[in-house]
Parts: C-alpha cells; structure tokens; sequence
C-alpha cells in the first residue's frame, strides 16, 4: 500500500528495506542510549515482525526509506507500536503522521482493540506525537527495553 504526500510514500515490508529498518533506528537509539539486546532481536529480523502477523511500514522517498515503524503483534487484539523513527533530516515535514495513520489503519484492518507503545519521557516529540493521536498513560509494566520509563496505550475503536 502507498499513500503520497508529496514524495513521500508509506510502503509495507520488503526485504530489500531490511537494512533501512536497522540503520534508521540504530542512529535514533544511540543519539542518547546504546542498542540493547531486544532491539537487535526486532531490527536485525524485521521479517519475523510481519510472519507473526504484524507489519512493518517505510516512508520512501526517490526508492530510499527516510522512517520507518513497526506493528509488532502482542496478541491476537493488541499491537505493540514500535522502532518509530525518521531520518534526522526529514524530521518536522508530517512523515511522523504518516507512519501513525497508516499503524492505526493496519490495526483497525486487523480489528486490534489496542495500540501499546514504550518509550522514554526525555522524548519529548514523540510524547507530543503520542498525546496528539490520543495514547493515555499507564503503569510501566514491561521490562523490554532498559531506557523504557513510560508505557502509553490507545484503545481502538472501529
């Protein structure tokens, strides 16, 4: 699936993006902490994302992946939103919004009755991104990533 704005399209997985879906987030993570192991387990397999049922989207310009997101399935009504980035760059031009819109369409297709996301209060723009579609909140209670300080969840409604 495509969806344009200007140049930019979203695209879902391809092999050929394997490589994107690693180096994209390996500069996001270690702007401020170091891969740890449970990110190499997702980045370094994003296939095994979508053969569990899950999907992993880009944000393509001129054939080159500038974002990328993933919907990792937690179960069979609840994904976890995850590895959200977009090169440095292209930050601040709506591709962000892209890659949300097109996570909450995959998950209403799927008839997910939840979006869950970990992330990190010094992130700020990602919190304004995560308040702005409606994620509220709640108690940590996932250990997945070391840096993990804030659990947020969207209930979907279809």
């Amino acid at each position: 699936m495509k969806i344009n704005n200007s140049n930019i399209c979203i695209n879902e997985y391809e092999t050929k993006f394997d490589k994107d879906f690693f180096v994209l987030n390996k500069a996001w993570i270690e702007e401020s902490w170091i891969l740890e192991e449970s990110d190499k387990k997702d980045l370094l397999n994003p296939k095994k994302i979508v053969d569990n049922g899950g999907q992993v989207f880009f944000a393509v310009e001129s054939q080159s992946a500038v974002g990328t997101v993933a919907m990792i399935k937690s179960s069979e009504c609840k994904f976890e939103l995850a590895k959200m980035t977009v090169k440095e760059n292209y930050r601040g031009k709506g591709i962000a919004n892209m890659l949300m819109d097109q996570c909450l369409d995959f998950a209403k297709q799927k008839n997910a009755k939840e979006i869950f996301l970990i992330s990190n209060d010094s992130l700020t723009i990602a919190r304004n991104l995560y308040d702005k579609y409606g994620f509220k909140e709640v108690d940590l209670d996932s250990q997945k990533y070391d840096r993990g300080n804030v659990k947020m969840t969207l209930k979907i409604t279809n």
